[in-house]
């Protein structure tokens, strides 16, 4: 049952991965079309900075559950190298669970505030008018995918600290 959820939970992330690469071209091409089309043709867009602005909102959000899965997140182990394997499994089992609920509480109140942007119809001040749910959708899902990888880490934590 474990290997299964995980295999779903490795498919969503790398899927968000495959969304987050998306905007990062996106991304990319704005930049490029807007330094273009201002610097040489001197025809600044009406959408490029809100395009670049929401699409870096997906890159961080939505690939941060890839990374976290092939553990490439930041970490700090100044402290963790001196202490022994048990207490450094203890600790990792603590971290991931701290992280993890605070994932959950992102999402839970990420959807709250999508929910009410919906609710008022809020959209951007720019002339493309976007609905600002679309971009702050990205926050929910990405933590989401990280609370379920949070979760999935600490599953093997517990197995490892069951072992020794």
């Amino acid at each position: 049952m474990f290997n299964f959820f995980n295999k779903q939970v490795s498919r969503l992330s790398s899927f968000l991965q495959v969304l987050a690469l998306l905007a990062f071209f996106i991304l990319t091409f704005s930049v490029v079309y807007e330094v273009v089309a201002r610097s040489i043709f001197n025809k600044p867009t009406i959408w490029s900075l809100e395009i670049v602005t929401y699409m870096i909102s997906c890159v961080a959000f939505l690939g941060s559950a890839y990374v976290l899965r092939v553990d490439k997140h930041l970490e700090i182990n100044l402290l963790t190298n001196i202490l022994t394997k048990k207490l450094k499994l203890y600790l990792k089992l603590f971290s991931n669970l701290i992280s993890m609920i605070f994932c959950i509480f992102v999402c839970y109140y990420g959807v709250k505030f999508i929910n009410f942007s919906i609710v008022l119809g809020v959209v951007s001040e720019s002339e493309l008018r976007t609905p600002l749910w679309i971009p702050q959708a990205t926050v929910p899902i990405g933590f989401f995918a990280l609370s379920l990888e949070f979760f999935i880490r600490l599953i093997k934590t517990i197995s490892l600290i069951r072992e020794n």
